[in-house]
């Protein structure tokens, strides 16, 4: 078996943030004339070819297949035992191959806490603004000034076509529910927020994606590999075992699966995802010693913060039975069908708004007295204060139902309500040795009183809108619940147990006087994660604010396991923005 040829970089997951990465490395020229040589390794396949990848909706039936990772997670204690499923992208341009295409950016004060946690002015929105920036081609619309994109926040010439769903392609979609929802929402006193001045997001604002002609930008086209002087060597169906480390702690290269090795003249550069990197760091010996010793694996670093500090946004789905559903307002209806344009039978999802709130003062409050009687923790107690602040939940209103049992008939209509900034922490850590063995994740979701507290509050409010209010109740006739709640608990991971049925649990529909007890209850037994994980490298943790693993020399982090607090929007504008700015400290080390 030969090995992989040297290379200058070495690349470790062809994702999202990996295909930035590889494909800006191998573009740069130095002060002599020369290209670094970049090889990238992706243990998935390449999905060229596959038609399904080019449509968001269809993309929906590639989840749970060949191009996902389809990680379970332990038995998670705050959501009634429940074993979740956790979409990851296995496959050439990772999660950008498998998401629903939304660009909503964290809010500006999101990225300054971020900087203020690691002491570091270039993670503010400040300091990311400019990266993010460039990464974006906003379209603008004179006949929807209220979404003209402001060139002083919004890029408007780089690689990833955005646009707000009114704008993009001449504003063909508009959805008949386009104005009652934004009614409801100013009705309950959330203030219409269309240009997010100052990178600020609170209120209602309109849902941005990033799709050109309807369809799908994997991060492997818009940030090409190839056809250049200098292409990217690139493996797909080809894992990686471990980074080779030298006994004084400089990585030195990559060994494979198969048992083949490459040599990195100068970086190793780790994007498999804040599942995956955790992994390959416990597997080449930089992690929990505890751990490693347990899987007999030699201790290069002994490193506790690996694995820890797992974040991820928590959703609650919810759908709404139509009064009249002939009259065409959600997906799946003859009459939603003939008032979209057929250019966009395969769009991104149908949705319009956004709304991004803060909690109220009276809960806020209670949290902060409980921290201020309870703890000392100096951090934990600027977090609870940061809520009153903070935007801590977000909903979308869809005009199609994501959830089982729920017909896509055009009888439906549904929301998701999001918890954007939780004070629950998870873990990731290894079974075995073996590459080839899905890490154990545990991400303790509402594991908290705040965020059990926050998600109650947002459901409550989310079901005043849908049924209360004057633009929505003539229009909503009741909430569905969904008709079964998941796999529960660790018989039905050994087989034993009941496998997405209902298992004689009745979930009875919620009303807009439903109790918070009641509310939790239904949080607990269907909320979902949001596929959104991060922090398990955290910068300041496991590495500095350049991606440098600490303590070991030549080895980089740039993907979401080192973003350290969880961050309002959803993550891809973030991810893309941070890869730009960690591939401009590596070519500038190159360059020295």
């Amino acid at each position: 078996m030969t090995d992989i040829s040297p290379a200058d970089y070495i690349v470790v997951g062809g994702g999202l943030t990996g295909c930035v990465v590889a494909s800006r490395l191998s573009r740069f020229v130095g002060g002599g004339g020369e290209n670094p040589k970049v090889v990238l390794l992706e243990a998935g396949p390449d999905p060229s070819g596959n038609p399904a990848v080019a449509g968001f909706l269809s993309g929906l039936s590639l989840l749970g297949g060949d191009y996902d990772y389809g990680f379970m997670t332990e038995p998670v204690p705050g959501t009634a035992e429940r074993v979740h499923t956790l979409n990851v992208g296995k496959v050439l341009g990772g999660g950008s191959i498998l998401n629903l295409g939304g660009w909503l950016r964290a809010d500006a004060a999101d990225y300054d806490d971020w900087a203020e946690a690691v002491a570091d002015e270039r993670w503010s929105y400040g300091g990311l603004k400019p990266w993010l920036r460039k990464t974006e081609h906003f379209l603008s619309d004179s006949n929807s000034p209220e979404a003209e994109p402001d060139a002083e926040q919004y890029g408007l010439g780089g690689p990833i076509q955005v646009a707000p769903v009114s704008v993009g392609e001449a504003g063909i979609r508009k959805y008949p529910l386009r104005e009652p929802v934004r009614d409801a929402w100013t009705e309950l006193g959330v203030q219409f927020n269309p240009r997010r001045k100052n990178g600020r997001n609170t209120g209602l604002t309109e849902f941005c994606e990033n799709a050109r002609d309807g369809m799908r930008q994997p991060s492997q086209t818009v940030y090409p590999l190839d056809g250049n002087d200098n292409p990217v060597r690139v493996y797909t169906n080809t894992l990686a075992r471990r980074v080779i480390l030298s006994e004084d702690g400089v990585a030195t290269g990559v060994e494979l699966a198969d048992g083949r090795k490459i040599t990195a003249q100068k970086e190793v550069i780790l994007c498999a995802g804040a599942l995956r990197t955790p992994q390959l760091l416990m597997l080449s010996g930089i992690g929990p010693s505890a751990d490693l010793k347990a899987h007999n694996i030699p201790i290069v670093r002994d490193a506790p913060d690996v694995g820890q500090n797992l974040h991820d946004h928590f959703a609650l789905y919810l759908a709404y039975r139509l009064r009249d559903p002939s009259l065409g307002y959600a997906l799946g209806s003859t009459a939603f069908h003939q008032k979209q344009d057929p250019k966009f039978s395969n769009s991104p999802l149908p949705w319009d708004w956004v709304v991004s709130q803060p909690l109220p003062a009276e809960i806020s409050e209670k949290h902060q007295e409980t921290s201020s009687s309870s703890s000392n923790d100096t951090t934990g107690k600027q977090q609870q204060q940061q809520q009153q602040q903070r935007n801590t939940w977000e909903v979308i209103t869809m005009y199609v139902p994501p959830i089982p049992g729920i017909p896509l008939d055009g009888t439906h209509i549904a929301t998701s309500t999001m918890l954007l900034r939780p004070t629950s922490r998870g873990t990731v850590t290894i079974r075995s040795s073996d590459p080839n063995d899905a890490p154990r994740i545990q991400p303790n979701h509402l594991s908290t009183a705040l965020d059990r507290d926050t998600l109650v509050h947002a459901v409550q409010t989310t079901l005043n809108a849908m049924l209360e209010t004057s633009a929505m109740k003539p229009i909503v006739a009741g909430e569905s619940p969904p008709a079964f709640v998941g796999k529960i608990g660790a018989a039905a991971e050994s087989g034993e147990g009941p496998d997405n049925t209902e298992s004689g649990i009745d979930l009875v529909p919620l009303t807009e006087d439903a109790s918070p007890e009641v509310l939790e209850d239904r949080i607990r037994r269907t909320g979902l994660a949001h596929a959104h994980p991060g922090g398990t490298a955290a910068m300041g943790k496991v590495v500095d604010t350049e991606g440098k693993v600490l303590g070991i020399r030549g080895l980089r982090i740039a993907d979401a396991s080192v973003v350290p607090i969880p961050l309002g929007g959803h993550p891809q504008a973030t991810l893309y923005a941070m890869a730009e700015q960690l591939v401009s400290f590596i070519i500038r080390d190159y360059s020295s």
